[in-house]
């Protein structure tokens, strides 16, 4: 049957590409992915296989470069130039160590004259490429013709491109029911045939964010903020990264290290072993503007709850108290939390530091005062010259060792790898967008869409656990608690006021909870678009956070993930109340079935605890 299954995919390949001279073929390490780029009447094109099956076929490469289309009119100026890549590094995510495998070709190109590079990475789990333009005078980049071709019937998860792209509301419908013309959110999720992918950017320095666009039967690039293009310095100009994950199952999916993977590795010369992660208590979005003379209050509360960090949100900026302004009123209330052992971190609006000049100059007044991050809000649409400003803000807060959270912001694209402080960023639809004050009220289908999308991207700065009645919204609290397994975010701040925390019974599993994890893993009963079921694995314990989306549910999941019995402590929706637990603890064994039924809006939280038997 092998025999076989090669030689068909060897007749694929003669098929699809025509010559063989004229097709350059990338393995993956495990030889389950190949990528297969060919030159064929002067035009090139990727066709990539996984497990032997066809995955993507004739992908279209290329940019518009003043006016030409440097993937037509080629030809092949060299031999490629292999290479391959074997590491690990520790990261701060759904596991606690990253493995970066892949083997790479380098081919020599030229269009009408320009000269430039493609660059292919197989890994185990996708796909990625990029160009490298040898630019000898100024050029303008007019747009990027990289097209992934869908079949019809893919089931597809996607949001529309709004608000510097990361906060639309996510939809789900087949390829051919994709609206055409309208610009897509990276990263998008598709299910097509035995594949989960997701398509997306990496190590975006330079040119604008990435989206997506329908045309045909082709998932095309497109640069929602610069839709004339831009103009480019002489010399090597490196694009991001396309790239596909090809994902077999949910659990794959979710664990993919391929984003960060295209990203480089820190400068050895710099050392992040202060970089913390922690939760943070904060204000805004239970009562406002933080009020000065509250500020105690917040702080205790903190404490009380052992959480690491609070945000001193938007507001700080109007104090005054007597004969202090602001940043002294700032210092004051710093150094209160300093006093109780919780750190502080500062809101800023991005307009008060638009040069790097004055990015350092704001940023050492910040660290002046005591803080030791920085949330740096309302960023403009992410340009080129945008995206260079975040590499400048990250080497800036790096240089005075200030946690950053961007917020108001694009979606990250890996390289928290290469700023290991960048520890979360919004650039995503959380619970801004389920609050009363503003008239905002979530779909239910969110956050069984959110995981498989936007946070394939990497952590997202969601603000989960909701637990105020009034702004609940059909919401269980044992969906909200669940929010905060599922949702990464190694700076995780928790959405609520801390009065609904503290003495709620919940109260010593919020003390516990971790941000970061050493292993995750998809319950079989997930379904993207209706149930979102995860464990995740913190040293010797397990937590599972589930959540329901606009309909009923009957799930069942085995505990065969655990090694031993465990001590389940168990919080689960109550019928006559959404604000409300059912807790439970028991013992449960690895060969336990769990049972639920599962109302719209309803979810499940449990925290296994591993007894040591004497």
């Amino acid at each position: 049957m092998k025999i076989i299954t090669i030689v068909v995919l060897s007749l694929l390949l003669q098929s699809a590409f025509g010559q063989k001279a004229n097709t350059i073929i990338v393995e993956s390490p495990n030889k389950k992915v190949k990528a297969a780029f060919s030159l064929t009447n002067d035009k090139v094109k990727l066709t990539v296989y996984k497990n032997h099956e066809l995955v993507l076929p004739d992908s279209q490469l290329g940019m518009i470069i003043d006016g030409n289309n440097i993937g037509e009119n080629v030809i092949l100026t060299g031999s490629e130039v292999k290479n391959t890549i074997n590491e690990k590094y520790s990261l701060f995510g759904n596991h606690s160590l990253a493995i970066n495998n892949y083997k790479e070709i380098s081919i020599p190109l030229n269009s009408k004259g320009l000269a430039w590079q493609l660059l292919i990475r197989a890994y185990d789990d996708g796909v990625a490429l990029r160009y490298i333009i040898q630019a000898n005078k100024k050029i303008k980049i007019e747009g990027d013709n990289t097209a992934f071709p869908l079949p019809s019937s893919a089931q597809c998860y996607w949001a529309h491109y709004i608000d510097g792209g990361g906060e639309g509301l996510h939809n789900t419908s087949s390829f051919a029911e994709l609206p055409e013309n309208k610009t897509f959110m990276a990263p998008l999720t598709v299910k097509s045939g035995n594949f989960y992918l997701s398509f997306s950017e990496a190590d975006c320095r330079n040119f604008p964010d990435l989206g997506w666009i329908k045309t045909g039967n082709h998932l095309k690039v497109n640069f929602n903020t610069n839709p004339k293009g831009w103009e480019a310095e002489t010399g090597t100009i490196t694009s991001p990264w396309r790239l596909a994950i090809i994902a077999d199952n949910l659990t794959q999916l979710v664990n993919s290290d391929l984003i960060m993977n295209l990203c480089e590795a820190p400068n050895p010369a710099y050392d992040f072993n202060w970089v913390k992660p922690g939760r943070v208590l904060w204000q805004w979005w239970s009562i406002g503007a933080p009020k000065y003379e509250e500020q105690k209050e917040w702080y205790d509360a903190a404490a009380r709850l052992t959480w690491e960090y609070y945000l001193i949100d938007d507001g700080w900026r109007y104090w005054k108290q007597d004969n202090k302004d602001n940043w002294a009123c700032l210092k004051d209330v710093i150094d209160y939390g300093t006093s109780k052992g919780v750190k502080t971190i500062v809101w800023a609006n991005s307009e008060e530091m638009r040069t790097r000049e004055v990015i350092r100059t704001y940023l050492l007044k910040v660290k002046q005062v005591g803080a030791v991050g920085i949330k740096i809000d309302f960023i403009p649409l992410a340009t080129p010259e945008i995206m260079q400003w975040y590499e400048a803000a990250l080497e800036e807060t790096y240089k005075l060792q200030l946690l950053c959270d961007f917020h108001g912001c694009s979606k990250p694209t890996g390289l928290r790898r290469t700023w290991p402080h960048e520890l979360t960023r919004e650039g995503v639809r959380g619970n801004e967008w389920q609050m009363t004050r503003y008239q905002r009220v979530a779909p239910k289908s969110q956050d069984v869409l959110n995981p498989f999308t936007r946070f394939i991207a990497g952590p997202a700065d969601f603000t989960p656990v909701i637990f105020s009645e009034k702004e609940l919204n059909g919401f269980t609290w044992s969906h909200q608690l669940a929010q905060a397994v599922v949702y990464l975010s190694p700076l995780t701040h928790f959405t609520d006021a801390y009065y609904n925390y503290i003495n709620n019974p919940a109260e010593d599993i919020l003390r516990d909870f971790p941000v970061t994890w050493d292993e995750t893993i998809v319950l079989p009963c997930a379904e993207i678009g209706k149930v979102t079921a995860f464990a995740k694995r913190k040293g010797n314990e397990w937590w599972l956070g589930i959540m329901n989306g606009e309909k009923t549910n009957d799930i069942s999941f085995d505990l065969n993930f655990l090694n031993s019995d465990a001590l389940a402590t168990i919080l689960s929706d109550r019928k006559d109340a959404i604000n409300a637990f059912l807790r439970e603890e028991r013992m449960v064994k690895r060969s336990d079935k769990i049972n639920l039924q599962l109302a719209p809006g309803g979810g499940y939280f449990m925290m296994l605890k591993k007894i040591n038997k004497k």
